[in-house]
């Protein structure tokens, strides 16, 4: 029994047509399939000694050398029989058995090389994990050591072990029961502080959020409009409010554009505007400010000024409502200085004149200062014009200039107004030339009106040194009435601005009768101006009758003049000439 029996199986004593399907043979195994069969034959090559070596090696020799000798005789016998027929064999045979064999080889040696490859890759893979497991503790030889590939695709010291202790003293794990629970309770602990720091930070942006959005309803509950825009400063999402005069028909090229940026911290919007090139601005805020300085003593001195109208400020008990309604008021006064500089370039040669932020207008032994102030909030003396109404004499043009003020900015709203009904039209080849060609009347207006009643005022002063010259051989009776256009026209009824954008229009009605022969001078004469406004234009009209009855039939009357004046003085030659003329006939 202590014998081993071998037993061998011959697939070959059953021919091709008996051949077992689970009987393989060695020979024609892949490498495939033979690695594994050697694996489960041997189990495991670890206790694999030298002396098993030498002892399997000397039983397989024993083995092979009786099958070697029971080979051979079988072998001589088959040779014997088939001697004759190994001599007729064709030569074709040996070729074809050549040609398979060395196809075979080569398959098997591409198999092998293939195999190799695998066992190289996989040497890679663990030398690899080796490196990166090695890294954590020796980064510059884990990264000397590790492929390319992996130190661009996992980072190094990524990967790291824990040694294992053998000790099999537990003395010092008496407790263990007690440090797990502790470890148990300080990840509680851990992940209860996580959840409510997590709570927390919420909380805080949902605050946040809300404060946020509601100064935002409170912009747009203010009547405001917004629109979505992106803050230049990051290009992040942000709301925008528009506080300018562009929809009013402003043409100003500050559209008053500004971003109600975010705080982060608090939640709260702030007033950030935004200038032409979309870009955050810190603006320079400036108002208008008019000063009357008038002749006394052959000096110039200050009689009158305008103060400043700060309705603005605290309107509303939120910051940010205030700060719109305070880039709103110093936006208007920009942009009626803009208008009023562009008007005064085509009026130099009217004593208008332009230094740097001041506009000078001189009439009559006055002088009308229009200028741009910056704005400072903490010198409240000269907002309130503090230093200048010391005295009576000082301030006794204050209520005109501040008439003059308020007009100017009367007339700018009257040209927003225009504008915007201009928008409104059907376009057509008219109303796109007057949006392009239309300017303000704004500074020319009070420049015309102001000439307008001094041109009066001197035609009264000659009319009456005229009656005073001639007392004695005529009688001179005066008549007239201002802006009579105006009174044949039902527009100032509608438009109460009507008499600033129309011409002023005076007329004068002179009735000279001679004491002599009782023959009567009709003259009408009409003072206007062009539509510039400043330019003097006066009709003189000369009708003579020859007696009174007659001028209330209106018979018989002749022209005697009818011609235009530029200037009061060629006038008042022409008036003393004709009166003189009359009286000598």
């Amino acid at each position: 029994m202590g014998d081993m029996v071998h037993l061998e199986i011959d697939p070959d004593l059953y021919g091709d047509g008996y051949k077992d399907p689970f009987i393989q043979d060695e020979d024609k195994l892949s490498m495939a399939e033979l690695i594994p069969r050697i694996l489960i034959e041997r189990s495991s090559f670890l206790n694999l000694t030298e002396d098993s070596l030498e002892q399997e090696i000397a039983c397989t020799d024993n083995a092979s050398t009786e099958d070697l000798k029971t080979n051979e005789e079988e072998i001589e016998d088959k040779d014997m029989d088939n001697k004759e027929t190994l001599l007729h064999s064709d030569s074709t045979d040996d070729l074809i058995d050549t040609k398979n064999t060395f196809e075979n080889f080569q398959k098997q040696k591409f198999e092998l090389s293939k195999y190799i490859n695998s066992a190289l890759n996989e040497t890679s893979l663990s030398l690899d994990f080796v490196s990166l497991l090695l890294s954590t503790v020796k980064p510059n030889i884990g990264k000397s050591t590790m492929s390319p590939h992996l130190s661009k695709s996992v980072p190094i010291g990524s990967l790291n072990s824990d040694r294992l202790s053998n000790n099999t003293d537990t003395s010092k794990y008496k407790n263990s029961a007690v440090i797990g629970q502790g470890w148990k309770l300080e990840s509680l602990n851990k992940i209860t502080n996580s959840f409510k720091n997590a709570s927390l930070r919420l909380n805080e942006q949902v605050l946040k959020e809300k404060r946020y959005w509601d100064m935002i309803n409170l912009v747009l509950g203010n009547h405001e409009i917004l629109y979505k825009t992106r803050d230049p400063a990051n290009g992040s999402r942000a709301i925008g409010v528009r506080y300018g005069y562009g929809d009013s028909g402003s043409s100003y090229h500050d559209r008053g554009l500004a971003i109600l940026r975010k705080d982060n911290q608090t939640g709260e919007i702030s007033f950030n505007p935004v200038s032409s090139t979309n870009k955050i601005t810190n603006k320079v805020y400036k108002y208008i400010r008019v000063k009357i300085l008038s002749k006394i003593d052959d000096d110039y001195m200050l009689t009158g000024q305008s103060i400043f109208e700060n309705n603005f400020i605290n309107t509303s008990k939120y910051g940010i409502i205030n700060d719109i309604e305070k880039a709103r008021f110093f936006l208007f006064e920009e942009d009626l200085f803009y208008q009023l500089t562009r008007e005064a370039k085509y009026l130099i040669n009217y004593n208008v004149s332009i230094i740097a932020n001041k506009i000078i207008i001189e009439i009559n032994n006055e002088i009308i200062e229009i200028e741009s102030i910056i704005y400072d909030e903490n010198n409240e003396d000269e907002l309130s014009n503090y230093y200048q109404n010391i005295n009576q004499l000082s301030s006794i043009n204050n209520k005109k200039a501040q008439s003059i003020l308020t007009l100017l900015k009367l007339m700018l709203c009257c040209f927003y107004k225009y504008n915007l009904k201009l928008k409104q039209k059907i376009p057509t080849a008219i109303t796109k030339w007057k949006q392009s060609n239309s300017h303000p009347l704004i500074l020319r207006p009070l420049l015309g009106h102001i000439r307008h009643e001094i041109n009066v005022q001197n035609m009264l002063n000659i009319l009456d040194s005229h009656s005073n010259e001639f007392k004695e051989k005529v009688k001179l009776t005066i008549d007239y009435e201002k802006y009579v256009n105006l009174k044949k026209s039902q527009d100032n009824i509608v438009n109460p601005f009507i008499k600033s954008i129309e011409r002023p229009l005076t007329s004068f009605e002179v009735t000279v009768n001679n004491l002599k022969d009782g023959q009567v001078l009709k003259i009408y004469i009409d003072i206007s101006s062009t539509e510039i406004f400043c330019t003097l234009i006066v009709n003189l009209n000369i009708i003579k009758f020859e007696s009174s009855e007659k001028i209330s039939d209106n018979q018989q009357g002749a022209n005697v003049l009818s011609i235009n004046f530029n200037d009061l003085s060629d006038l008042e030659e022409c008036l003393n000439w004709t009166i003189l003329n009359f009286i000598n006939e």
